[in-house]
């Protein structure tokens, strides 16, 4: 008989016993049976390992960067934003001419006029919104386009005018100020923020006096001002910081000839996973197009979905690859210890205590390898978290971004287990196949 004998001393007698066939006996034979070979179970324990290592320590990071994007993104424009653009969906004079529903109509050289778009009675569309229960704050805005200029230096950038007391309560523009105030847009005349990236890429700082020249929309040169700047802003968005300034509200409507014209409020809600519910709700209220951050950013937030998928991939193949392992352990332990299948089944072993016997010594090796994962994993996670490695992509970071939760954890834990148990069941139904007489015979 290959392997550890299992007759002798006390267990012998609880075997002889059909009565004592519980489940802490199963425990200890599986356990006799798996540490007979340490060195296999080692290996396979350190595949279940790696693997749920490796899945914490990737669905971290990834999870960091979509916050990152998320929670900068949010609060620097806010949790819904009302557009000038009017949703449309009934056109009078074209219904009465052509009244049926599926009639296809073309509309040949047309003659747009050119108007300044805006929201018509701001305040009231305020007030209406600001009277929703689940509306924490909405601020008008003026948005444009401009050409910066410092020195011999010129950038194209957007301006956005705003109030900033009420700028501050929409956003969290004004705790992202790494250099002077976001409140000196309103004692300062033609003061202006810049974001960071733009600063940089105009060479220019707190105090300087940058040009400010606004396009038209049929290109000509518009509006010009001499801005002073009072303020540099970092969110950590890069498309964020490398294309946006703001100006006093009044200041910015000068400079884009929007007198007394507002073309955009921005509300922040009491919970921004709801925005677009709640976006759609303003919208009838008003009428204009009103968009969620989730359909700003959607195209982004597709690309974290696909990132979230190749890290299952990648993680579930890497446990897959350790799964396979345990099958081989185990079908080598079935064929080595055909004789004590037979011994154990001529002791009053059902077939189902000898299926136990294996698929225990699977799951063992899947709770080893998941907990020793889960506490590499944690270490692992604190490790790249402090390692200092500067990044600028979509969002910049002085160091890789690591962003845990219980459910990770947990489905890290459960996911491997499962793996591991579902790879044990073959060789355990096998050696739950096994007729004692046969084997006896030498008929296996």
């Amino acid at each position: 008989m290959n392997g550890p004998t299992i007759s002798g001393g006390n267990l012998k007698s609880k075997i002889q016993n059909p009565q004592s066939k519980t489940l802490p006996m199963l425990w200890h034979i599986s356990m006799r049976y798996l540490l007979a070979h340490k060195r296999q179970t080692l290996v396979c324990v350190a595949g279940v390992t790696i693997s749920v290592m490796m899945f914490l320590a990737m669905f971290a990071m990834m999870q960091g960067f979509r916050n990152k994007f998320i929670i900068e993104t949010v609060e620097s424009n806010g949790h819904v934003v009302v557009d000038d653009e009017p949703r449309e969906r009934q056109t009078p004079i074209l219904e009465r001419a052509y009244p049926d529903p599926h009639a296809v109509l073309v509309l040949e050289r047309p003659k747009p006029r050119e108007q300044v778009k805006q929201i018509r009675h701001p305040v009231g569309l305020l007030a209406k919104i600001r009277a929703l229960p689940y509306v924490v704050a909405a601020a008008p805005e003026v948005t444009g386009s401009v050409i910066a200029t410092y020195g011999t230096k010129t950038f194209p950038i957007e301006v956005i005018g705003v109030e900033p007391q009420q700028q501050e309560r929409v956003t969290t523009i004004g705790e992202k100020l790494v250099e002077g105030s976001f409140t000196r847009l309103r004692s300062t005349a033609d003061g202006v923020v810049l974001g960071q990236g733009v600063a940089l890429t105009l060479g220019a700082h707190v105090g300087d006096a940058i040009s400010l020249v606004a396009s038209k929309l049929d290109g000509t040169p518009g509006g010009r001002a001499h801005a002073r700047v009072v303020g540099i802003f970092q969110t950590g968005v890069v498309p964020v910081d490398y294309s946006r300034i703001y100006m006093l509200l009044n200041d910015a409507q000068t400079l884009l000839d929007k007198k007394n014209i507002v073309n955009r409020i921005t509300v922040r809600t009491d919970d921004y996973v709801q925005a677009r519910a709640y976006a759609a709700q303003i919208e009838a209220i008003g009428g204009y197009k009103t968009e969620s951050w989730q359909e700003t950013n959607e195209n982004f937030l597709k690309i974290f979905a696909i990132q979230d998928l190749i890290t299952y991939i990648i993680t579930g193949a890497i446990l897959v690859v350790a799964a396979f392992g345990v099958l081989n352990i185990l079908i080598m332990a079935v064929l080595e210890r055909i004789n004590d299948i037979a011994i154990l089944r001529s002791y009053g072993f059902s077939r189902r205590d000898i299926t136990l016997i294996f698929v225990i010594q699977g799951l063992a090796i899947g709770l080893a390898g998941a907990c020793l994962g889960l506490v590499l994993g944690k270490l692992m996670i604190e490790g790249l978290r402090r390692l200092r490695i500067p990044m600028e992509g979509l969002v910049k970071a002085e160091g890789l971004l690591m962003s845990e939760s219980r459910g990770m954890y947990l489905t890290a834990f459960v996911a491997s287990v499962v793996v591991v148990l579902l790879a044990s069941a073959y060789p355990a139904r096998r050696a739950a196949r096994y007729d004692p007489v046969a084997v006896i015979r030498g008929a296996h």
